[in-house]
Order: structure tokens, then sequence, then C-alpha cells
């Protein structure tokens, strides 16, 4: 088997699975239980956002008399401890063509497989675990690293360089479904493959540039494609 040419990294909520809201239940439980504020995140648009800059939208509304810092570690533990649960209680989906994409795109032995997501690092790990898709993914880039989405490309880099994987921009996919995965990955010089799997639509993806935009993932030859021609460039 080949030695990987190529860094797939991969957002998860939309992207590679639903929740079915899980995770914003979570979130407006453990804000409640640490501010005392119930639907502390109505209205607020959380595609393609990370949990930190989640958190703060709420916090400047309802608690803005603590610590910024402060808060989010007690949200942070509290969201931890709930998350699971309401995961194990809910339904976790994957969205079309997964897990197959999945598995053939490990068949090729020529590609490495991230996680690039807003999520908080325990909260990637327990949507994919629950998808039932862990195995997939080697270690990633999370919204516990930086608040800013676009800023993550550099600590998934880093992360696979501490495992002696050493992947340069110009061989990063990002894969995601939103405008903000495909800012995320012009920001440092990678690829974007745009699905519409989320809340985008194409046209709505589009105009913002991918390198590839497809429906969904029930049909990979597009990706597949994309991902021959980058290895014979």
């Amino acid at each position: 088997m080949r030695a990987p040419e190529l860094l797939l990294l991969w957002d998860i909520d939309g992207t590679l699975l639903t929740s079915h809201g899980a995770g914003t239940r979570a979130m407006e439980m453990a804000f409640a239980e640490c501010f005392g504020v119930a639907d502390a995140f109505a209205g607020v648009n959380m595609a393609g956002c990370t949990d930190p800059w989640i958190f703060r939208q709420a916090w400047e509304r309802h608690a803005a008399g603590t610590a910024f810092a402060e808060g989010l570690a007690r949200f942070d533990a509290a969201y931890r401890r709930l998350l699971p649960g309401v995961l194990e209680a809910g339904r976790v989906s994957l969205k079309p063509g997964l897990p197959a994409a999945l598995d053939t795109l490990a068949a090729r032995g020529d590609v490495a497989h991230g996680l690039l997501t807003g999520n908080f690092e325990h909260g990637a790990w327990a949507k994919v675990r629950a998808a039932g898709i862990e195995r997939f993914f080697e270690t990633g880039a999370f919204g516990s690293d930086d608040e800013d989405r676009n800023r993550l490309v550099p600590h998934a880099l880093r992360r696979f360089a501490e495992r002696d994987r050493h992947f340069t921009p110009a061989c990063t996919v990002v894969i995601g479904d939103t405008p903000r995965d495909i800012a995320c990955a012009r920001a440092h010089g990678a690829r974007a493959v745009a699905v519409a799997t989320g809340g985008h639509r194409l046209e709505d993806l589009r105009p913002h540039g991918p390198d590839v935009a497809c429906g969904s993932l029930a049909d990979p030859a597009p990706l597949l494609r994309f991902l021959d021609g980058m290895t014979r460039a």
C-alpha cells in the first residue's frame, strides 16, 4: 500500500452525519445548568461555526458578568458530561453515501483522513463514535484549538506531523457543507470540496469557489476524479 499523498479533513455536522439536534440540545442544557438561562442559543446560526464562538454569542447576551475563559471552561465541562447521554438517547444518522465512500477512499491507500470541525475535540469524537465511523479518522483540528475556524488547518497539519505524517496545504483537502468550510481551506491554500448535505444547496455553495461541489457522496465519482487529478499533478 502506498504512503498517503493526500490529507482529507472532514467536517462532521452536515457533512458526515446529523445528530438531529443533539449537540444543540446538550449545549442548551449545559448553558442552563451553568448560567440559569434556558434557550440561550435561540437565533444563533451555528452552521460552520466553532463551539467557542457559539458559546460566545450566548455568553455576551446572558452571562457577560462572568469572565469568558472561566465561563467557557464551566460550559465545556457540563457539555462534555451531558453530550454522550443526549446522543445515546437520540439518533445519529450518516449522510448519504457514508460509510461506503469512506471505505472506498480507505481502500485507495493514498489518502489519510482527519477531522476538521468546529466541535470541541471531545464532542467531535463523541459524535463520530456514536455514528460508528471513528475508525476512519486519525486526528484533526477542533473548535477547542481556536475560536476562529479559519485558523484550524495548521492545527491539523501539526497533529499529523507529530505522528510523522507530513502534509502540505497544497495536498490537503477540506470537505464540508458550508461556505465557512470553503473559507477555512482557502485561508491556508488547501483545496475545498463542498457537499450539499447540510443546510446549504449547491447554488449556495458554488459562488464561494469550491474545487468540487456535489449534492452528496452517494456518488463519490466527482470526489474520486478530483483526487486522481491531484495525485497526477
